[in-house]
């Protein structure tokens, strides 16, 4: 009887190239070697919003739709009058058009009773007083639709930055502990890259309910800008 084989003369070669495609796609197309060592960083950084956006909404319901878009509109206008008067930038308000819907009613019989007619306005203020002040006066104008669509960084390029070299830095230290810890000397980054999509956790904005009432109280939260990245660091 023939001895047994443990491997065919055609498997060997399949089974190392399957081991060195594994190898490449773990580290980003580049074969490692016994010189190099492979670590990925965290940075994160906390910040405050210092950037709010508001929606606010104009509507009327009625019969006379011509009476409805006047009033609507010039409630609008108030709303752009008061964006101009706390100083926001143009680019910052964005008011849509009129919208007109019917109304309906459905029982007994299914027919129409009406109309509304709505616009939306859109703000973005940067500061926590001035966005506190904006709400006081947008409800004193008669907006009883008021909704914060997003607390952010007026200026987030920075913080990121400092988060990627915050991440850089922790990638550092945990190459060198390794190195250190196989009687090594570490070298310098030779391959460096961005994992996930970055970004940061939005904070939601505490308010009280009525932002006319003396004494109301507004926390913008906190943001956290996070980045990771995997780096390859040379050994000597």
């Amino acid at each position: 009887m023939a001895p047994k084989r443990l491997a065919t003369p055609l498997l060997l070669p399949s089974l190392l190239l399957i081991g060195l495609m594994t190898l490449l796609a773990a580290c980003g197309g580049q074969p490692a070697d016994r010189n190099t060592v492979d670590v990925s960083g965290i940075g994160e950084i906390k910040a405050t919003p210092d950037r709010f956006r508001v929606r606010a909404v104009s509507s009327r319901t009625g019969d006379d739709i011509n009476a409805m878009k006047q009033e609507v509109d010039a409630e609008i206008r108030a709303a752009i009058s008061l964006a101009n008067e706390l100083g926001l930038e143009e680019r910052l308000v964005r008011a849509t058009g009129i919208n007109i819907s019917p109304e309906w009613q459905w029982q007994p019989e299914r027919k129409i009773i009406g109309h509304q007619v709505s616009r939306d306005i859109d703000m973005a203020v940067d500061g926590v007083e001035a966005y506190a002040e904006l709400l006081e006066g947008m409800t004193r104008l008669g907006f009883k639709q008021l909704q914060q669509v997003g607390a952010e960084l007026a200026e987030a390029t920075a913080l990121e930055n400092q988060a990627f070299e915050a991440a850089m830095q922790d990638a550092r230290n945990k190459a060198d502990i390794l190195a250190r810890a196989a009687g090594r000397t570490l070298g310098d980054a030779i391959v460096i890259q961005e994992q996930g999509g970055g970004g940061g956790h939005q904070p939601m904005m505490a308010m009280a309910r009525d932002a006319a009432e003396s004494g109301s109280a507004y926390s913008p939260g906190e943001i956290t800008l996070r980045k990771q990245i995997q780096v390859r660091f040379e050994m000597h």
